[in-house]
């Protein structure tokens, strides 16, 4: 019997135990909420998250609900997309309109000519030179302070060499662009 009770007490004094811990964390947990010296509570920036893309002209002019073109080098006249060719989309800039700082990503939307799976046969990249690549999009993320204006982007759009001919006489004009903004990891004043 000796040996039972020892069993029985261990068990008791395993449950005091845990029980002991769980009113120690409710104890705390109910002092930390209830504290009337120190501040607890979610702090939060008001202020206005307002992004725009733009055009990298000197005069720059909004984009919204427009289509950025592909461009042609010197050496071709028109646009001919084929497995492992590579072309490039007009210029674009992203401009924090708010007053507040901003992180920014990129993505794209097919044009409302465009086939959406077409995309699907491409790689793309986006640059700030179209001779070099910076990232792949998925990749790609900046921020700009209050006001501030990104550098000249241009997305790389290289048709993928595996593709098969179900995109043959299929068009590919234009590429939209939608910049998902959410207010940057900084202190404001």
């Amino acid at each position: 019997m000796a040996r039972s009770q020892v069993k029985v007490r261990a068990i008791i004094m395993a449950a005091l135990t845990i029980l002991l811990c769980l009113l120690f964390i409710i104890g705390s947990t109910f002092a930390l909420f209830t504290d009337s010296d120190g501040k607890i509570g979610i702090n939060a920036t008001a202020g206005n998250l307002e992004v725009d893309i733009i055009d990298a002209s000197d005069n720059p002019s909004s984009l919204v609900g427009k289509t950025l073109n592909f461009v042609t080098t010197s050496a071709q006249d028109k646009i001919l997309f084929e497995p492992g060719a590579a072309f490039y989309t007009q210029g674009f800039r992203v401009k924090n309109n708010g007053n507040i700082p901003l992180n920014f990503i990129i993505y794209i939307s097919d044009d409302k000519e465009t086939d959406a799976d077409f995309l699907d046969a491409f790689e793309v990249w986006i640059t700030d030179d179209p001779s070099r690549t910076i990232a792949e999009l998925p990749d790609f993320d900046k921020h700009l302070d209050r006001g501030e204006t990104s550098d000249v982007f241009y997305l790389v759009f290289r048709m993928k060499e595996d593709v098969g001919n179900e995109y043959q006489n299929r068009t590919f004009t234009g590429v939209g662009v939608t910049v998902c903004a959410v207010q940057g990891n900084v202190n404001i004043d």
